[in-house]
């Protein structure tokens, strides 16, 4: 564990649209760094939080959006829930409207001196909130399906990103084995995420069945393949980032894993073609040139190619 002096890292966990797993990550992450590091994950959706009814905190007695309306201080929205540091969102809307981000930075901060890690979950798509809370991270975590639709609102994302300066440290392809690009190595590869952490997190029924019951699948299932994922996930972050280091170091490679079971596999599962990435478009269905074009680039400017 890094020493009580090293100030925290901030990562934010981000998706080009919802439905993809974003917070599903954020929560599972955050339970599988738990195990080593001081760990706490904040709802920075602020428009959709959903983080407390992940882990069975449905009723907080405070929340961030009391924090940044200056109703409660942050000490009463810290929250131990299913064996992690919670700092949950609102779920009434009302409490949106009071909730400003002027705050969040120091927020951020604070907490970043009381913890290794801050996981943020931050909302998906493009807004003032999201980019808010994106500004305030050490790094950014992109979570997508392989699904075309959901890599080009992730590629917009990271096109956020990089506008705002700060690195994606990352990406999780999750619910793969199945959708249109069944081959997640095959579209890593095409991809060409030789600059980041990239991990599949294969389909599994035990994820769902943790949401119903509000347990991280990490700590309710740690054999399952999605869990097996969360933790190599975690495991390749702590390693590449140095959390507690005053700067990362350089991003790893992607994580070869068996689709079925979740388990690492040391060598590619070859033989392995490199799909070019324009067939994989063309394979899609896109006929417009211009939409193909735009989506080539996003893609690319995404994973630093």
């Amino acid at each position: 564990m890094p020493g009580a002096d090293a100030e925290g890292y901030a990562l934010a966990v981000a998706s080009g649209k919802g439905g993809v797993g974003k917070t599903t990550t954020a929560v599972n992450l955050g339970a599988a760094l738990a195990g080593d590091y001081r760990v706490a994950v904040v709802d920075v959706d602020l428009g959709m939080a959903n983080l407390g009814a992940m882990v069975g905190l449905t009723q907080p007695e405070a929340t961030i959006h009391d924090v940044l309306a200056e109703r409660a201080p942050l000490s009463a929205a810290l929250h131990e829930a299913r064996g992690l540091t919670v700092v949950p969102g609102a779920t009434d809307l009302r409490e949106y409207a009071d909730a400003g981000t002027d705050s969040l930075e120091a927020i951020i901060a604070q907490l970043k001196s009381a913890f290794d890690v801050v996981v943020l979950d931050a909302g998906a798509g493009l807004s003032d909130d999201v980019a808010a809370a994106l500004d305030v991270a050490d790094g950014v975590l992109l979570v997508t399906t392989a699904e075309l639709h959901s890599l080009t609102d992730a590629s917009k994302t990271g096109e956020l990103v990089e506008r705002l300066e700060v690195p994606v440290v990352g990406a999780v392809l999750t619910g793969t084995g199945s959708g249109s690009f069944d081959d997640v190595e095959g579209l890593a590869t095409a991809l060409g995420t030789t600059g980041s952490v990239t991990v599949s997190v294969p389909a599994d029924s035990e994820v769902q069945r943790s949401i119903r019951t509000g347990v991280p699948v990490v700590f309710e299932n740690e054999s399952t393949p999605a869990a097996v994922a969360y933790r190599r996930l975690a495991a390749s972050l702590a390693e590449t980032l140095e959390f507690g280091e005053d700067s990362p170091r350089d991003p790893g490679g992607f994580e070869w894993v068996d689709p079925e079971s979740g388990a690492e596999i040391d060598e590619e599962p070859g033989p392995v073609m490199e799909v070019p990435l324009e067939t994989l478009i063309d394979e899609a269905g896109l006929e417009n040139e211009a939409d193909r074009t735009q989506l080539l680039g996003r893609v690319r400017s995404w994973f630093g190619r």
